[in-house]
C-alpha cells in the first residue's frame, strides 16, 4: 500500500514539477501525527507554513482510509469520503465542500516535487476533531468511522408447492425452490404437521397420488394455511416418528419406528364424568361433582319439539395431555374455562341438558396419576348417553406467531349445518379472522353418532389472541356466542 502510494507521490510529481511556487514553509521532523489513537510516519517530514502543519497527500488519504485524486490539468486534488467530496486547488484558500466553497487558512502547495495539504482544515471539514499537544508536538486527528448502514433483509423467495404425493410410508411435497420447512406433532388423533414457509398452493387438485398406499397412514390434506405458509397434515392410524429431508425441488416426509393402531373405538366403558347409573346416567355439572337426573333416552323427534335436548360439552385434551402451548398459556385450561362457562349457560335453561367430558375435579385427578383422558372415553360418552348434539372444544396452534383466526370442523353431512350455525356465532364473538368450516376425521367429530363438531376458538401461538382467550371475559362471550349458536340451531331442526 505504501509501495503505491509513493508511486501516487512520484505522479504527482511528474504534472506538479513545473508548477511549483515558492512558499515560506519549513520540515519540522519533531512533530508527530496520531489519526485515531494510532502514530502515523509519513516518508517525509510535516511541513508548517504560517504556522500551519500541512501533510503529504498520500498519508490523509492512508491515516483516514478515504480516496484522495489528483487533477493535473486543473492542478486540484480532491478527496471523497463517503458522500462527502472536498476539492482544493494548489495556491487556493478556498475549496469546495459538495459544491459549496469553504475558505482555508492556509492553501494546499507543494514542496520538494511533493503536493501537501492543510491538515487540519482538510480534518474539520471531514467532521473530525482535530488538536494540538503542545507537550509532545502532536497534531492529533480523530475521526468517527461511520460503518455502512445495515442491509435490508432480502425478502424471501416464494415458492411454488405443485404437488404432494404419497409412496408407501413417504409424503413428497414437489416445490418450485428451495424454502423452509417446520414440523411438529399433534393429538387427538395422532398426526405429523408439515408448513412449508414462503409458500403458495400451484395445484388446484386436493387429491393426493398414492394415498392409501402404507396402512399407516389414514389420511393426507393440505390446504393454504397463511397466504405465506402451505400446511400438510398427514393423519396416522397409529404413531410413528419421522424425519424431514428437504432440498431444493422437494421436501419428503419419511416414517419409521412405525406403531400398529389400536382399534378405533375400544371396548365400552363407564364414562369417567358420569357417576355409576341406578336406571339413567346423571348429569355431572361443571366443576363442582353435582349431578341431576337425565331426560328418557332421546327420541328422532326434531330438536325444536323435544321437551330436553341433551349435549356433551368436551373440553379439549386434559390430564397430562396439556394440548398446545404457547404465550404462557395451555391449551387445556382455555378450553376447560369457555366449556364450564358454556355448561352454565345450558344449566339454566330449562330445555337442554348438558353433560361435560371433563370438569376441573377430573382433570385434577388424571393430572395427579399422570394419565389423559382417551379420546375413546369421549365418543362413549356422547354415545352411550344418547346425546343429540357433541362440541369439542379446542385451541390452534402454529408454527408461525402469524397464524391467527377461528375455524369449525365437522365430519359428514349431517353435521355441516350444525357446524355452519356454531361458526357462524362464534367468529363474530371472537373477532378473530374467519378461517370457516372444514371437514375433517377427527375421532371425536368422526365415531360420535349425532351430529358432532370441533372448534377452534384462536391460535395459542399467536401472542395477541392467546392474551384475549387467557381473559374470562373473552371465555365468557365464546361460551356466550356457543350457546346461542346452539339455541338457534335446535329451534330449526
Amino acid at each position: 500500500m505504501r509501495k503505491t502510494l509513493c508511486g501516487l507521490g512520484i505522479f504527482l510529481v511528474f504534472f506538479l514539477g513545473i508548477f511549483s511556487v515558492a512558499v515560506q514553509a519549513a520540515a519540522d521532523p519533531s512533530i508527530q501525527l496520531l489519526i485515531n489513537g494510532s502514530k502515523v510516519k509519513p516518508e517525509v517530514p510535516l511541513q508548517l507554513v504560517n504556522g500551519r502543519t500541512l501533510v503529504p497527500v498520500y498519508t490523509i488519504q492512508e491515516g483516514l482510509g478515504i480516496k484522495v485524486s489528483w487533477d493535473g490539468k486543473n492542478r486540484k486534488v480532491t478527496v471523497v469520503d463517503g458522500s462527502k467530496k472536498i476539492e482544493l486547488t494548489i495556491g487556493s484558500k478556498t475549496a469546495r465542500v459538495n459544491g459549496t466553497q469553504k475558505k482555508l487558512d492556509v492553501a494546499p502547495v507543494i514542496i520538494g516535487n511533493r503536493t501537501f495539504l492543510p491538515f487540519r482544515a482538510i480534518g474539520e471539514l471531514l467532521g473530525a476533531e482535530v488538536d494540538w499537544e503542545n507537550k509532545t508536538r502532536s497534531v492529533i486527528l480523530n475521526k468517527t468511522v461511520t460503518p455502512p448502514p445495515p442491509k435490508k433483509p432480502e425478502t424471501p423467495q416464494t415458492v411454488k408447492v405443485t404437488s404432494i404425493q404419497q409412496n408407501d410410508q413417504v409424503i413428497s411435497i414437489q416445490i418450485s425452490g428451495k424454502t423452509e420447512a417446520k414440523s411438529f406433532t399433534m393429538s387427538e388423533p395422532n398426526r405429523i404437521v408439515v408448513d412449508v414457509q414462503n409458500a403458495t398452493l400451484a395445484t388446484a387438485s386436493s387429491a393426493v397420488p398414492g394415498q392409501g398406499t402404507h396402512p399407516a397412514i389414514q389420511n393426507v390434506r393440505f390446504s393454504q394455511f397463511e397466504p405465506d405458509v402451505v400446511r400438510v397434515v398427514v393423519e396416522l392410524a397409529g404413531s410413528a416418528k419421522y424425519d424431514l429431508v428437504q432440498s431444493a425441488s422437494k421436501v419428503e416426509l419419511k416414517l419409521k419406528d412405525i406403531q400398529s393402531p389400536e382399534p378405533s373405538v375400544p371396548p365400552v366403558t363407564n364414562p369417567p364424568v358420569v357417576t355409576e347409573p341406578v336406571e339413567k346416567p346423571p348429569i355431572v355439572a361443571p366443576g363442582n361433582g353435582t349431578t341431576q337426573q337425565p331426560n328418557p333416552t332421546p327420541t328422532t323427534d326434531p330438536l325444536s319439539l323435544k321437551d330436553r335436548v341433551r349435549i356433551v360439552v368436551d373440553a379439549g385434551h386434559g390430564g397430562k395431555d396439556m394440548g398446545a402451548t404457547g404465550n404462557n398459556a395451555r391449551e387445556k385450561d382455555l378450553t376447560l374455562g369457555i366449556a364450564q362457562r358454556l355448561a352454565n349457560n345450558m344449566m339454566a335453561d330449562p330445555k337442554l341438558e348438558v353433560i361435560m367430558t371433563r370438569d376441573s375435579e377430573l382433570d385434577r385427578q388424571l393430572t395427579e396419576r399422570g394419565v389423559k383422558q382417551e379420546l375413546s372415553e369421549k365418543v362413549n360418552i356422547a354415545n352411550n348417553n344418547n346425546a343429540d348434539l357433541f362440541i369439542s372444544i379446542h385451541i390452534n396452534s402454529s408454527t408461525s406467531a402469524s397464524g391467527k383466526g377461528t375455524e369449525t370442523y365437522y365430519h359428514n353431512d349431517k353435521s355441516k349445518g350444525y357446524a355452519s350455525t356454531i361458526h357462524k356465532h362464534l367468529v363474530q364473538a371472537t373477532g378473530f379472522p374467519d378461517r370457516k368450516i372444514k371437514q375433517a376425521n377427527f375421532q371425536v367429530i368422526k365415531y360420535t353418532k349425532m351430529p358432532a363438531i370441533l372448534i377452534e376458538v384462536g391460535f395459542i401461538s399467536n401472542p395477541a389472541e392467546a392474551k384475549e382467550m387467557l381473559t374470562p371475559e373473552f371465555q365468557q362471550r365464546v361460551a356466550d356466542a356457543v350457546y346461542a349458536g346452539l339455541k338457534e340451531y335446535i329451534e330449526n331442526n
